[in-house]
């Protein structure tokens, strides 16, 4: 039976292997940097989905509040299951987990990016099922700058 949790530092070696199906690899000293970097920040969550003691799929979310729609808004930043846990629901109630927990802070809009190549395994598919949406009115096009450090 699979349950969700929150994370801890303890998941953390199980997260590192689904860090690499989502194609962000990296190696055990960097994750748990990262998580505790991540973890430290207000509002911000990772829920595990464990199978026993197993680590099969993480989410994790940022919240923020949004100026221009005055209401908190939530950045998933990653959802990756297992790909030999793939089609047991296991993505479904995670996001179902996170959206149950924040509820209770009143209005608010859940935000993701999904890559154009997640579309051929059903990642679009699956999102669309749950009620996400890229049309219409609100339909966005994503743009990015990633700005290097240089120290002084």
């Amino acid at each position: 039976m699979i349950r969700c949790c929150h994370a801890t530092e303890e998941h953390i070696p199980g997260i590192l292997p689904l860090m690499g199906q989502l194609g962000y690899p990296t190696n055990l000293d960097d994750l748990k940097l990262r998580f505790q970097r991540f973890m430290e920040q207000k509002g911000t969550s990772i829920v595990v989905a464990l199978d026993h003691d197993t680590v099969v799929a993480w989410i994790a979310w940022s919240r923020s509040w949004f100026f221009v729609d005055d209401l908190w808004g939530y950045r998933i930043e990653g959802l990756v299951v297992d790909e030999t846990y793939r089609g047991q629901g296991i993505g479904k109630k995670l996001m179902h987990f996170m959206e149950t927990e924040i509820m209770n802070d009143g209005p608010c809009e859940i935000e993701l990016t999904s890559y154009l190549s997640r579309a051929k395994d059903g990642t679009h598919a699956f999102y669309r099922f749950l009620g996400y949406h890229n049309d219409g009115p609100m339909e966005m096009l994503y743009l990015r700058k990633k700005l290097e450090w240089k120290s002084p």
